[in-house]
């Protein structure tokens, strides 16, 4: 691959960033329809990943950073689910396997939602946990993790060879 020049890169990584906060925020800001919107954050920060792993970490933070002056709540949710999975799938899914990208990528995410669920307290998680034993909730969220991360592959190894030629060619 062809190194991106700076501007370039610049340009593409503000483009990014902000799709990602207008996503991620969505919910903060128009309830309801914004939890739609929501889990598309993952894709401008796997693609920033995608194109170039430092690219893809400051678009990570930048967003998260923007996003805690908009909503608190949402900035960690990006750091330990959306944005996280965004990062290992971009980093990952052009260099190394597709089986590779999706198990390290859905390991992470039962990580963050693990973190979020036990360590951060998140509301919507900590009620479910309050039901259900603790094995069974360690199951779900890995096996829906692992569900989610392979969607997000398929869908962004697809969309990536599509945008990726229009960002290479200009």
């Amino acid at each position: 691959m062809q190194k991106l020049k700076v501007s370039r890169c610049v340009c593409i990584g503000g483009i990014l960033t902000a799709l990602a906060v207008l996503f991620q925020s969505a919910p903060a800001l128009l309830p309801g329809v914004g939890l739609a919107l929501s889990p598309l954050s993952t894709l401008p920060i796997a693609m920033a990943a995608a194109i170039n792993i430092a690219l893809g970490l400051t678009v990570f933070f930048s967003s998260a950073l923007i996003l805690t002056f908009v909503s608190m709540q949402e900035s960690i949710i990006l750091l330990f689910t959306t944005g996280l999975l965004g990062i290992m799938i971009g980093i990952l899914t052009k260099r190394k396997g597709n089986l590779i990208s999706i198990l390290l990528s859905g390991v992470a995410l039962s990580l963050g939602m693990l973190c979020l669920t036990y360590i951060v307290g998140v509301p919507a998680f900590a009620e479910l946990t309050e039901t259900i034993s603790p094995p069974f909730i360690l199951l779900t969220f890995i096996l829906f993790s692992l569900a989610y991360s392979s969607i997000w592959n398929i869908c962004i190894r697809k969309f990536m060879n599509r945008m990726l030629k229009i960002i290479w060619n200009g």
